[in-house]
């Protein structure tokens, strides 16, 4: 038996729209096991919210099409089970933490009872003050001082991050297995985004859940993640653990994403890499390679054979022509490979500075 916790297997998900039908996920493959974290990094667009709220069973049935593919987990055919069989893994088993804090709380209900509620819906066993004190551990375990005071208080009165702690503590009254975060710190300033990574660092080390955390900065995940999938076009182009993808990157898709990634002390007169031109229309994906038009260092078969999956090592697979043996060697622009430099040693100064 598997020891993967979730195992997504050749996904393919399209919505119908008036101007045609949308290839937003075009055979997908990942897995992740309890206890580890994997990042998905991508563009807006490039099928990272879609593909997670496969997971959940959240894309709506029209206009969503799933295609074909697999999700499976903690031996559960995730597509195969009924409604009534989702609500219950939803929320309990996996759950979901959103990008604005606003939004995923409801600002004329007390954050204590948005908690409790949880506990109603997932363990109905439960008395209210049992429930109370439940929601009273978790926010303190999610860092929120005065957990008792706060626990009356209402979304307004919370400042972004700890809202942001609020909505991590309502995904976790159900001591879900996997959870899924969407742009956690987006929303965020740089000082409170490093407060809420360790925080969930912190979390999943003490509850020994999975994490996917969906984001479109690189920067984000360096401290975080075990592996990264980078997604481009509704597939994932790169796929390994996060050492090898910030140490030994391969897709020049991968290497702009690392380049563009600011300094933590970066000065004005910085020059950020850049990736020219814009993700392609999937109404009419691209024969070939998707990424070709904008990869300046495209081969000719790149805009006639859409590029197998090359295994650079065990733990580090990338779909790019670049990866043939036959094709040409050519290193990651030194620009790119300074800026990484930089990042992570300015990161790992700011680590250890804690």
């Amino acid at each position: 038996m598997s020891d993967n916790l979730l195992t997504v297997k050749d996904l393919h998900i399209s919505f119908n729209t008036y101007a045609g039908k949308n290839h937003a996920v075009r055979g997908l493959n990942f897995e992740v096991k309890q206890g580890e974290t994997l990042a998905i990094v991508g563009e807006s667009g490039s099928g990272k919210s879609v593909s997670c709220n496969a997971i959940m069973r959240l894309i709506p049935t029209p206009p969503g099409i799933y295609e074909k593919g697999e999700i499976q987990f903690d031996g559960k055919d995730i597509l195969s089970l009924s409604e009534e069989e989702m609500t219950k893994i939803r929320g309990n088993d996996i759950a979901m933490i959103f990008q604005d804090p606003m939004t995923s709380l409801n600002p004329t209900t007390k954050i204590g009872h948005q908690i409790t509620e949880v506990y109603k819906i997932h363990q109905p066993e439960l008395s209210a003050i049992e429930a109370k004190k439940k929601a009273i551990e978790l926010l303190e375990l999610v860092g929120i001082s005065f957990p008792e005071r706060r626990f009356n208080e209402y979304p307004h009165e919370f400042s972004g991050g700890m809202r942001q702690r609020v909505v991590i503590a309502i995904a976790l009254a159900a001591n879900p297995k996997l959870l899924i975060a969407d742009e956690p710190t987006t929303a965020l300033d740089v000082t409170i985004q490093a407060q809420i990574l360790e925080l969930m660092k912190k979390i999943q080390h003490e509850i020994n859940a999975a994490i996917i955390f969906i984001t479109h900065d690189l920067g984000v995940v360096a401290n975080v993640a075990d592996k990264v999938a980078v997604m481009y076009a509704g597939q994932i182009v790169e796929y390994g653990s996060a050492n090898e993808i910030f140490y030994n990157p391969k897709h020049p898709y991968t290497w702009g994403l690392l380049g563009s990634m600011p300094d933590l002390d970066s000065s004005n007169d910085q020059e950020l890499y850049t990736i020219p031109g814009a993700p392609p229309n999937l109404i009419d994906p691209p024969k070939g390679d998707a990424f070709a038009p904008r990869n300046r260092y495209a081969l000719a078969i790149d805009y006639e054979q859409e590029p197998p999956v090359f295994e650079v090592n065990d733990q580090h697979y990338v779909k790019s022509w670049l990866a043939h043996p036959d094709a040409p060697d050519i290193p990651m622009p030194e620009m790119v490979q300074n800026r990484i430099q930089r990042y992570l040693a300015t990161a790992e100064e700011e680590h250890h500075g804690k």
